[in-house]
């Protein structure tokens, strides 16, 4: 960008209008700012299209661990708060869990599990509340994702939530509204029967590949 000939034509529009120069600078500052500070929204809708649980509990000096894929699959509504032109914002985003309750049990006797194939059942419902930046990685209409915030666990379905995060990509043409993503997150959870049982440590990650479709309005 040749910055010479910006000055030059501000300049040039400064002797037309016979515009105070100091009055014109402070109306071009504050223009900037606005376009900097232009917010958007976003509605988000996803599904889980691969996922992970980890439970481990220790218990005097003893560890335990499984992992294994949760019955089911999960659906991601969410709603976004961008800034600066899309390059930080806040969201909100609520997990659904649904299926796994009533698959077929009466086969789980033919079959022996791995302890990479164990099933935890049904991870439940929680809430994910975050800080997200979207930066430019090189590529046309491609930006990065890095989100950060507390997932939110229910009460009533044994989970406390706690810090969790996560990576991705974006990908939208700059003229149509929709857009997709594709992101990584991992979500840490606590048991929430750790006060009744002194002595006790117990954590529960779920990782999740989730792909997303975009609306900005």
């Amino acid at each position: 960008m040749d910055f010479t000939k910006i000055l030059s034509l501000i300049n040039k529009i400064i002797l037309i209008f016979d515009i105070p120069k100091e009055i014109f600078m402070k109306k071009i500052v504050l223009i900037s700012l606005l376009m900097l500070s232009a917010a958007f929204s976003q509605l988000r809708f996803g599904i889980d299209a691969s996922r992970t649980m980890e439970m481990k509990l220790k218990f005097l000096g003893m560890e335990e661990t499984e992992s294994g894929n949760p019955d089911g699959m999960g659906l991601t509504f969410g709603y976004e708060q961008m800034l600066l032109l899309g390059l930080i914002g806040v969201g909100a985003e609520y997990t659904l869990s649904t299926g796994g309750e009533d698959d077929d049990h009466d086969h789980d006797h033919d079959h022996d599990h791995d302890d990479e194939d164990i099933e935890l059942g049904n991870p439940g419902n929680f809430a994910f509340v975050y800080a997200v930046s979207k930066v430019p990685v090189g590529f046309p209409m491609v930006r990065g994702i890095v989100r950060a915030g507390t997932t939110l666990g229910h009460s009533e379905e044994g989970l406390k939530g706690g810090l969790s995060y996560g990576f991705g990509l974006r990908f939208k043409p700059p003229i149509l509204p929709v857009g997709v993503e594709a992101h990584y997150t991992m979500h840490n959870f606590d048991l929430d029967f750790e006060g009744d049982i002194p002595g006790i440590e117990s954590s529960v990650k779920y990782s999740s590949i989730n792909l997303t479709a975009t609306y900005k309005f």
